[in-house]
C-alpha cells in the first residue's frame, strides 16, 4: 500500500524536477510512512514519487520497479492477491523476478501481455506504467489503471504538457500549473449524490479514473480513457442452480476471498460491528489462522444509537478474538473536521468518516497495519432497508402512477405541491417526468431543493447527465430486470466506489493502515450480481441469501439482528454540538455566502433543531463543502 505521484510530459520543452516530485510525494506521507523514493527518466520527460506502507516483502519490494533493460518503470498502490499464481506462470515464460513483492506481477505481466495485464490481476490497485519504448499500444508513453471495483483511487490532470497523476489530489495540487478552481457542475452533482461521480472531482482541472478503466497517454500527446472491466459483462451461470447450491457457492467464493486477503507480512485484524457482514469476516478468518484475531469497534460517547460495542464484543467472544473498542467525544468529533477535509481531498457527505478515522487509529495503535472491512455486502446482496422499502413502493404505487397519462400526473403534481412534504413531492415529480424512482442510496438535495438553495442554480440535471446513463447501460444488456437489480447497479456505479470505498481508503490511509474488502473480490461480485433478486430480498428479509449462508457460521441472533448503520447515521451523529459547529462554519464561509441563499440554509438548521424532521444529511453535506473550500481553495491549514 502506498501513495504514488507521477508526471508525464509528452513535450520535451518542460522537464520534471526531482524536488517537485518529492515535495508532492511528501503530501502523502500518511499513505506511506515507511519509505520514500523517486525516479526521473534520463530525458526528464517522466518522473515518479513513491511513499510506501510496507506490508508484503517488507525488507524488499521497493518501488519503482524496472524492467531488465530499464525501459519500463512501474509503480503500484494496493495489493495483487493472485501474484504468486502469476509469478509461476511468468517465470515459466522466462521472466526473472527481483523481489518477493506482489507489485512485481504488474511489471512482468505488462512485459508479457502489455495493456491486457489488467485482465490477469485480482486485487485492489491503482498503478502506473511508463514505457519509454513502444509498448503502450505501440506508441510508448504512460499507462494508468484503477482496479475493477474501484477500491483504490487514482486522480489525474491533463495539461498542455502531458499528464500529472496521483493517489491523492493534494499531491497533484503541489504543481503550480494545476488550478484549484471549483468545478461548479461537480458541486451540483455532489449536493445530490453525496460525492462527485467519476470522472469529475471538485477541482475543474482534475479528474478521477472510474473503476475498471485505463488511461493511455502516448508520446505524441494523445490521451485515451478506456474501460477494461464491468460488472455488467462478467456473470456466473446460475440457470439451474438451487438455493442450496447458490448458498454453497457464496460460502466457497467468500472463503477464497478472505484466504487471498490474508496475504501479508504484518499484523492484521478486523473492523467488527457485530453485524452479519463483519461477523462473517471474523468467522471465516478464524478457520484459517491459528491465533486469536484482533477486532476493533468504535462508538460516540453518550450516543446509544452509535454504540454496537456490546454486539461486537459478543461476536468477538464467540471466536476467541482480542476485542478492542474506542469511545470518541463530541470534542474529538468536531476537532478532527478540518483534518478530515484535508485527508478527503474533496468532500464526502458521510459523517461516518469521523468514527472510521478514530477506529483506524485504534487499530494502528494496537499494532494492526491491515484490517478487513465489510463494505460491499449490502450493495451486492440488497442489505439496505431502503432497497426493500423502495422495491415495495415501486411495485405497489410508483410504477402504476408513472404509467398514467401525463395530464393526470401533472394535475396530481400541482395539487401535491400545496399539501405534501418536499420529499414526497420529489417522488411525485420524478414519476411525472417518467424518471426512475431510485437515484442512489445517498441522495441529499433534489434539483428542486438546489433551485431554492443556490443563488445561481446550475441547470446540470443529475438525473439526465448521470443517473439515467447508469440505467440505460444496464437495460441495454439486461432487459426486463427487476427494480432491485437495476437499483443495485446504480449504487455499484457510484455510491460504492466514490463514497463508501473512498471514505474507507481516505480514513484508513490517514492513520497509515490498509483496509481490505473481502466482499468485493471480483469472484464474489460476479457471483452476487448473477443471483436472482428474488433471493436477495425474500419474505420481507433483506440480504436473504447471504443471511442463509451465514447461519452456517454464526448464531441466528447475529445473522437476523436488525441492521444498524455504522455508528447510526446523520440523524444521531448530527447532534446539538455538531449542529452549532456547522451553523457557525457555514456563516463564516464567504464562498457559501456568495453562492447560496442564506435564508434557505437557516431554514434547514431551524427545521433540524426542532427535532421533528432530521436535516442531518443536508447539514453534513453543506458543512463538508464549506470545510473543503476553506482548506483547499482558501488555503487554510494546507
Amino acid at each position: 500500500m502506498c501513495g504514488i505521484i507521477g508526471v508525464f510530459n509528452n513535450k520535451l520543452q518542460k522537464v520534471v524536477s526531482n524536488a517537485e516530485i518529492l515535495n508532492a510525494a511528501d503530501t502523502m506521507t500518511h499513505r506511506g510512512p515507511d519509505d520514500r523514493t523517486s525516479y526521473i527518466s534520463n530525458d526528464k520527460r517522466f518522473g515518479v514519487g513513491y511513499r510506501r506502507l510496507s506490508i508484503v516483502d517488507v525488507n524488499g519490494g521497493r518501488q519503482p520497479l524496472f524492467s531488465s533493460d530499464g525501459s519500463v518503470c512501474v509503480n503500484v498502490n494496493g495489493e495483487i492477491y493472485n501474484h504468486l499464481e502469476l509469478r509461476k506462470e511468468l517465470e515459466k515464460r522466462g521472466h526473472v523476478y527481483q523481489t518477493n513483492s506482489d507489485s512485481e506481477a504488474v511489471l512482468h505481466g505488462y512485459e508479457e501481455w502489455g495493456v491486457d495485464v489488467v485482465s490477469k490481476l485480482k486485487g485492489m490497485y491503482s498503478f502506473s506504467v511508463y514505457d519509454s519504448n513502444g509498448g503502450v499500444d505501440g506508441h510508448g508513453g504512460l499507462l494508468l489503471a484503477r482496479d475493477k471495483i474501484g477500491i483504490k483511487p487514482l486522480y489525474y490532470s491533463i495539461t498542455p504538457d502531458g499528464v500529472t497523476y496521483a493517489s491523492e489530489i493534494k499531491a497533484i495540487l503541489k504543481f503550480s500549473d494545476i488550478s484549484r478552481e471549483p468545478d461548479m457542475i461537480a458541486v451540483s452533482q455532489y449536493l445530490t449524490m453525496s460525492a462527485t461521480p467519476a470522472p469529475r472531482t471538485m477541482f475543474a482541472g482534475i479528474q478521477k479514473l472510474p473503476p475498471g478503466h485505463l488511461l493511455i497517454a502516448d508520446l505524441n500527446g494523445a490521451v485515451e480513457i478506456r474501460e477494461y472491466w464491468s460488472t455488467l459483462d462478467n456473470r456466473v451461470d446460475l440457470t439451474d442452480a438451487s438455493e442450496g447450491e447458490i448458498i454453497e457457492q457464496i460460502s466457497e467464493s467468500l472463503t477464497t476471498s478472505i484466504r487471498r486477503r490474508l496475504m501479508t507480512d504484518v499484523p492484521f485484524g478486523v473492523f467488527l460491528s457485530g453485524g452479519v457482514d463483519s461477523s462473517l469476516n471474523l468467522a471465516l478468518m478464524s478457520q484459517m489462522v491459528d491465533r486469536p484475531i484482533d477486532t476493533f469497534s468504535v462508538a460516540i460517547k453518550n450516543d446509544d444509537a452509535s454504540n454496537e460495542n456490546e454486539h461486537a464484543r459478543y461476536v468477538a467472544n464467540q471466536f476467541g478474538a482480542n476485542h478492542n473498542q474506542v469511545l470518541i467525544t463530541d470534542e474529538q468529533f468536531t476537532g478532527f473536521l478540518t483534518d478530515m477535509a484535508y485527508y478527503q481531498d474533496e468532500p464526502l457527505a458521510d459523517p461516518v468518516c469521523v468514527p472510521l478515522y478514530y477506529l483506524s487509529c485504534l487499530a494502528k495503535s494496537n499494532g494492526s497495519t491491515v484490517v478487513h472491512v465489510g463494505e460491499g455486502a449490502d450493495e451486492l446482496f440488497a442489505g439496505y432497508g431502503n432497497y426493500a422499502l423502495m422495491n415495495d413502493f415501486h411495485k405497489s404505487i410508483y410504477a402504476p402512477f408513472r404509467g398514467l397519462p401525463y395530464s393526470v400526473k401533472n394535475l396530481v403534481l400541482r395539487l401535491a405541491g400545496q399539501v405534501v412534504s418536499s420529499s414526497k413531492f420529489e417522488y411525485i415529480n420524478r414519476a411525472t417526468l417518467n424518471q426512475e424512482l431510485f437515484w442512489g442510496g445517498a441522495v441529499v438535495f433534489s434539483e428542486n431543493s438546489k433551485r431554492s438553495l443556490m443563488n445561481e442554480y446550475i441547470d446540470q440535471q443529475v438525473y439526465s447527465n448521470v443517473i439515467e446513463g447508469f440505467y440505460k447501460e444496464f437495460d441495454s444488456k439486461f432487459s426486463n430486470s427487476s427494480f432491485l437489480d437495476r437499483a443495485i447497479n446504480v449504487d455499484l456505479k457510484h455510491r460504492l466506489p466514490e463514497l463508501l470505498l473512498m471514505r474507507v481508503d481516505k480514513m484508513t490511509m490517514a492513520a497509515s493502515i490498509e483496509a481490505r474488502v473481502p466482499f468485493l473480490d471480483e469472484g464474489v461480485v460476479e457471483l452476487a450480481n448473477s443471483i436472482p433478486s428474488s433471493l436477495k430480498y425474500k419474505n420481507g428479509i433483506t440480504k436473504y441469501i447471504l443471511r442463509k449462508m451465514a447461519t452456517k457460521y454464526l448464531p441466528e441472533s447475529v445473522v437476523y439482528r436488525t441492521k444498524n448503520g455504522f455508528c447510526g447515521g446523520t440523524t444521531n451523529l448530527i447532534g446539538n454540538s455538531l449542529t452549532r459547529y456547522a451553523e457557525k462554519t457555514l456563516k463564516e464561509s464567504r464562498w457559501l455566502v456568495e453562492i447560496m441563499d442564506q435564508n434557505e440554509i437557516q431554514r434547514i438548521f431551524e427545521t433540524h433543531k426542532k427535532g421533528k424532521i432530521s436535516k442531518g444529511s443536508e447539514i453534513w453535506a453543506l458543512l463538508n463543502l464549506a470545510l473543503w473550500h476553506k482548506v483547499w481553495v482558501e488555503g487554510e491549514s494546507v
